[in-house]
């Protein structure tokens, strides 16, 4: 019975261990620029932060990059190879786009929105 019991735990452990290997694995974006129009009544001392601008999510599962917004306006997306420094990837889209990365590497992700906003994330393909 112990053996059984054993062989159980060890079978859930095996089955567990690959199903974490399976999940999606999140991009931390960060907001590294935002570009305000010359014209703009606003002055560079007093921006006001805008919640709603940095609402978008990114996460990577084997090839399959996925990128959300709740924004209806459109976004462009880059991938780019942190070794070579070129465009693997590069797409418009509205609401949410799959893009598939073609080799294992590091990569960087730049998202530009309509409003000026650029964020960017750092990930890994294995």
């Amino acid at each position: 019975m112990k053996k059984l019991l054993i062989f159980a735990l060890c079978l859930l452990g095996i089955c567990n261990a690959r199903a974490e290997m399976m999940t999606a694995q999140e991009i931390i974006l960060t907001e590294v620029y935002h570009m305000q129009p010359w014209d703009s009544k606003e002055s560079d001392d007093h921006l006001e932060p805008d919640i709603k601008r940095t609402n978008f999510s990114a996460s990577v599962e084997a090839n399959e990059l996925y990128i959300s917004t709740d924004m209806d306006a459109p976004a462009y997306v880059e991938v780019i190879d942190e070794v070579t420094g070129d465009v693997v990837s590069e797409e418009e889209f509205v609401g949410e786009t799959t893009m598939y990365i073609p080799q294992n590497g590091d990569y960087e992700l730049y998202i530009y929105t309509e409003s000026g906003v650029v964020l960017t994330g750092e990930f890994s393909v294995n």
